[in-house]
């Protein structure tokens, strides 16, 4: 299934190679869950999706949609298509104060949609019509076999200690920031705070079936030598060629 979010700038493409890794029957729980964009993916042969967040606005967004997408897509066809610059910066600024619910996710969809980088509190102004399509995908969304769970732990060991031995974690950690171990990073109300020390670690301890995928960084095939790791390019075929790959999917099984 496709998902109604877009994450522009750091959108995976290595969905397909996934498949191959994860049976269909699968429960997949993944972390941090955020657009979906390769996890909704995963729906085709019939896994199980566990979306895992620690941010509640993303979580609110994903509930409301399950619950009544029509109320989200109400609030996206009432202000969409976004005209202004200074129309856009300004929902970027406001969108978590207004109190209903259904009002936050549209315009948590809607900010997505206009933004450079796909990320709501952060990212360029972007001018675009409303396509039919996404409106329609937006409507009609009722996937199988998906669920989300807030996190109110951000330490994803503590959120992973929960998940049974025989499922699945995926972890989609996006660009490695290898100078900021210790601390992770995390800059909107959507993002969540990444260490990939922990990630590390909880990859090399763990009894589950774990697998990290990361934008392409050349120490990160140091760091996991010895690791099941495949290299894929900007088409999502496999490569063994550096200069082409684009993600870096590690696994320890």
């Amino acid at each position: 299934m496709k998902s109604p979010l877009q994450l522009k700038e750091n959108k995976l493409v290595c969905s397909s190679v996934l498949k191959r890794l994860i049976p269909r029957g699968s429960v997949v729980h993944c972390y941090p869950f955020l657009t979906g964009d390769a996890e909704l993916e995963l729906l085709h042969g019939g896994r199980f999706v566990v979306g895992h967040t620690s941010k509640y606005v993303v979580y609110e967004f994903w509930r409301c949609l399950m619950t009544s997408p029509s109320r989200v897509a109400a609030v996206v066809e009432h202000f969409a298509p976004l005209e202004e610059a200074r129309i856009f910066y300004m929902m970027q600024r406001k969108w978590p104060e207004y109190k209903d619910p259904f009002m936050r996710s549209g315009l948590f969809y809607l900010l997505n949609y206009h933004s450079s980088s796909g990320l709501i509190s952060s990212g360029k102004f972007v001018k675009r019509p409303l396509s039919p399509t996404a409106l329609m995908r937006l409507k009609n969304f009722n996937p199988p076999n998906f669920h989300v769970e807030f996190e109110q732990d951000e330490d994803f060991e503590n959120i992973m200690s929960k998940v049974e031995n025989d499922h699945y974690v995926l972890m989609n950690l996006g660009k490695y920031h290898f100078d900021i171990l210790e601390g992770g990073i995390s800059t909107g109300y959507e993002e969540a705070r990444i260490s990939h020390k922990k990630a590390k670690a909880f990859f090399k301890n763990t009894d589950r079936k774990c697998i990290l995928v990361y934008h392409y960084h050349p120490r990160l095939l140091r760091e996991y030598k010895g690791s099941n790791i495949t290299l894929v390019n900007h088409n999502a075929q496999i490569v063994t060629d550096t200069s082409k790959c684009r993600e870096v999917i590690i696994a320890n099984f």
